[in-house]
């Protein structure tokens, strides 16, 4: 189902019941959707699956430990430097 955000503010209790039985609610703002309704069992299964991406789980890293030190990093740029001259296609293969 989707409805307006208007009329969503003077029905939400209503909504909030239709999401627990089963019932998905798109909203619409300006007549495109901007958030979605949804029941606790619902969006506890979609958590299950969800999984962050790689730049989520490389902050959440960078977080715990800091990031690399000044000489890890010196090391990796040297590492991928060399993989890429390794992996880089030759202009003479034909």
């Amino acid at each position: 189902m989707t409805v307006p955000l208007f009329d969503v503010k003077a029905k939400l209790s209503e909504y909030v019941t239709m999401a627990e039985n089963g019932e998905v609610i798109e909203i619409t703002k300006y007549g495109k959707t901007s958030a979605v309704i949804v029941s606790l069992k619902e969006y506890e299964e979609l958590k299950k699956s969800w999984r962050p991406s790689f730049i989520e789980q490389l902050n959440n890293w960078k977080k715990k430990t800091g990031g690399l030190s000044p000489e890890e990093y010196s090391e990796f740029e040297i590492v991928l430097k060399r993989n890429k001259e390794v992996y880089a296609p030759k202009e003479d293969l034909f």
